[in-house]
């Protein structure tokens, strides 16, 4: 099966971590195939000067990234042969590259040519040849989960929907609902199959694993006896609002029961954790300050030469529990851009952009300055956006729970930042909060690697800028 599984708070595609244990054992295996060439009758080749292990153990990690970067964990299932195979040979030579410059750099780390090579392409081979194969690609029914769902509401057909463009690991069975087939409007071509008091026959008929449950509040009509008889003949049940997060990574903000958000898992910030994250923030934020300051200098003289005006841009923002600290920026409209409008989202091809500004935009280079407020512990490394106050003001009055993001410092990159395209309506301020909600609900040192991983392809293509 290849449904999402939980690990450390965070839920992981099935897909992806089936993936990457896969590709693990390929380059691991691909790196040490020279040494096994003597099992075969003939002499193994010299991999290089002992020891080997950490060598390999870098070639290795060097392979995963290279392939997170290119792509090869996100929905492989939707990519054609083509498509996996130019990726996986992009991800290969900035592989490459990357151990090269890393060997020639620290002669301690080389492996014989020979076997490097030897590695490169039994590696990138064996990576293509995996996505290929029946199990991953294009999503092959004989590994998905089959699903039920108890309530034909608006909310399932919601994550149908979700499932259907988002998640091959599932098969939709259809509904149960006590209501007449006649009055469910349904629209997305799956039918009720019967009453909730037939729900054991219909799971064991169906061959059902998973039952999602989306029914709606009704004191006295929910049918406790026949979901306990399902679960005891071991089918999973799950209600909606954990099932929308495992599939969707958000946390559902309209219509969720306040009591799930009470006693669900998660919203643990514990002392050393805070502390952990902290010595985090400073020693990144350091290092990025004391090796891109060339790169600081000359951002900041191209935005003078381009258009006049400081090169910094100073916005009040709001950041934990509510407390306004000063944000900088290096300036990407022409100066004084709000004169005239107030505080307004940038639009798609803003006029107030500049030329300078555009590309700071797409490469989030404008956002390098703000590693001085992370120092200063106004913001840490990851975290929500921070927003400006009346936005702020405006958003708590429209949208659920919006100011529980407060209640941890904002960040310079987040999970909504490398899930979603940048927002300029209050439907988008709400997608990124469901994304908000859920790292505070879920954040640990598990899931900010992933989002370290994940700004790399943001920086690197460019996505949801504006």
């Amino acid at each position: 099966m290849l449904r999402p599984l939980r690990v450390f708070s965070h839920y992981v595609s099935g897909q992806s971590l089936a993936l990457l244990v896969g590709d693990l054992l390929i380059l691991w295996a691909s790196v040490l195939a020279g040494s096994w060439i003597r099992l075969l009758g003939y002499r193994g080749f010299w991999l290089g000067y002992p020891p080997i292990p950490p060598k390999a153990a870098l070639f290795v990690l060097l392979g995963l990234l290279s392939l997170h970067v290119a792509g090869l964990y996100d929905s492989v299932w939707r990519m054609g042969r083509k498509e996996i195979a130019a990726r996986t040979a992009a991800a290969g030579f900035l592989w490459m590259v990357l151990f090269a410059a890393l060997a020639f750099t620290f002669p301690v780390l080389r492996l014989s040519r020979t076997a490097t090579f030897l590695g490169f392409v039994l590696g990138t081979v064996g990576v293509i040849l995996m996505r290929w194969s029946p199990r991953f690609y294009n999503g092959n029914r004989r590994f998905r989960e089959r699903i039920l769902f108890l309530g034909a509401t608006p909310m399932a057909e919601q994550l149908i929907a979700e499932v259907e463009e988002n998640n091959p690991g599932y098969e939709v069975l259809g509904y149960v609902d006590d209501r007449p087939p006649e009055t469910v409007a349904l629209s997305n071509g799956y039918r009720v199959l019967g009453h909730s008091r037939q729900l054991r026959e219909i799971a064991q008929a169906t061959q059902a694993k998973m039952i999602v449950v989306s029914l709606p509040e009704r004191p006295g009509a929910f049918p406790v006896h026949e979901i306990l008889d399902c679960k005891l003949e071991g089918v999973r049940i799950e209600d909606w609002p954990t099932f929308y997060e495992k599939l969707t990574g958000k946390i559902i903000v309209r219509d969720v029961r306040q009591s799930w958000l009470v006693f669900s898992d998660g919203f643990n910030r514990t002392r050393r954790m805070r502390l952990t994250k902290r010595v985090v923030d400073i020693v990144l934020s350091s290092l990025f300050l004391v090796v891109g300051w060339p790169l600081f200098l000359l951002v900041a003289l191209a935005i003078k030469l381009d258009s006049k005006g400081p090169a910094f841009l100073r916005q009040e923002r709001v950041g934990e529990r509510g407390r306004r600290f000063i944000l900088l920026k290096f300036r990407t409209m022409v100066d004084d851009a709000e004169a005239l409008t107030g505080p307004v989202w940038a639009d798609e091809n803003d006029p107030r952009i500049t030329r300078v500004g555009r590309w700071l935009r797409k490469t989030r280079l404008d956002e390098f300055p703000q590693f001085l407020n992370v120092l200063k512990g106004e913001m840490s490394f990851i975290g929500p956006r921070p927003e400006r106050p009346s936005f702020v003001a405006q958003l708590q009055a429209k949208i659920p729970y919006y100011s529980q993001r407060l209640a941890i410092k904002p960040g310079i990159t987040g999970w909504a930042q490398v899930r979603y395209r940048y927002g300029s309506t209050l439907e988008d301020a709400e997608q990124k909060l469901q994304y908000d909600l859920y790292y505070v609900k879920n954040m640990s040192a598990f899931l900010d690697t992933l989002i370290l991983l994940h700004s790399i392809q943001v920086v690197l293509f460019g996505k949801g800028a504006r």
